[in-house]
């Protein structure tokens, strides 16, 4: 979320307002001038779950502050115990190709549609997979701006139990009315208002994890400086739909990953 900048008034030679690091560092550069926006991943939203490495102490990734049912972001190592309001800008649809996690090999291959699952079998998991053994995961992902974090470029993806959670989200934005000043009726975009991300429990005959519980938040127009953000919202899909930036979609050992009974991934 953007903040107001404070105008520099200059005394003498020296510019009022500024850090002592920004009058030191003044004309030197920022050291980032060759940095782009595709130098830069998307930073990932997960929940903690009972083997994430962060709450275990063997691991390189162990965060004292990590809980299990935390929604975490992974590329800051920050989490809340939730809620987290999200505001969401763009969505897409991919089928990721896996290698198996014992491989260390991570992602394979990004499939734009469906087609894909023709080619595969199913495993005693129910999971489809291809000859070469890599698994293919439907996977939703969500961009948008962590609020509760000031408006930080996020990504959230939902795969196997999760992707219901996904069309929820869906379904609450796509069933939107707004009434217009002539009393007409319109659906508005998907980032039309915030959404309340909490975890609960969940189960199956696979076990025991964490999930997300999606619910409507307010519209953007009532958040304060919703205008900035409409700004940074415009900025973000700008480089989305031109393919400038991407979400970290590295290996997540610890995401919600069981097989549902009926084989929905």
């Amino acid at each position: 979320m953007s903040k107001t900048k404070a105008v520099a008034k200059t005394k003498g030679n020296e510019v009022a307002g500024l850090s002592d690091f920004e009058k030191a560092a003044a004309g030197i550069g920022t050291g980032m001038e060759n940095v782009g926006a595709s130098d830069l991943l998307i930073p990932r939203l997960t929940i903690i779950q009972s083997n994430s490495p962060q709450v275990t102490k063997s691991k390189p990734e162990y965060d004292k502050n990590a809980k299990v049912g935390m929604i975490w972001d992974v590329g800051l190592e920050e989490g809340w115990d939730d809620p987290v309001l999200f505001l969401p800008v763009h969505y897409v649809k991919e089928w990721l190709e896996w290698a198996p996690r014992n491989s260390g090999k991570g992602l394979a291959n990004i499939h734009k549609t469906d087609s894909i699952l023709l080619e595969t079998t199913r495993d005693e998991k129910n999971k489809p997979v291809l000859s070469n053994g890599n698994y293919i995961a439907e996977t939703a992902q969500f961009y948008g701006l962590n609020l509760t974090a000031g408006g930080r470029r996020s990504f959230l993806p939902m795969a196997s139990t999760q992707l219901k959670k996904a069309r929820r989200l869906l379904t609450l934005s796509s069933s939107e009315k707004v009434q217009r000043p002539d009393g007409s009726e319109f659906t508005p975009q998907l980032f039309y208002r915030q959404y309340v991300f909490t975890t609960v429990p969940e189960n199956n005959a696979e076990g025991d994890w964490m999930g997300w519980k999606v619910e409507r938040g307010d519209e953007l127009t009532k958040l304060p400086n919703w205008q900035s953000i409409m700004a940074d919202v415009a900025s973000f899909r700008k480089s989305l739909t031109s393919g400038a930036v991407k979400g970290d979609l590295a290996p997540d050992d610890h995401s919600p990953a069981p097989v549902s009974p009926d084989g929905a991934m």
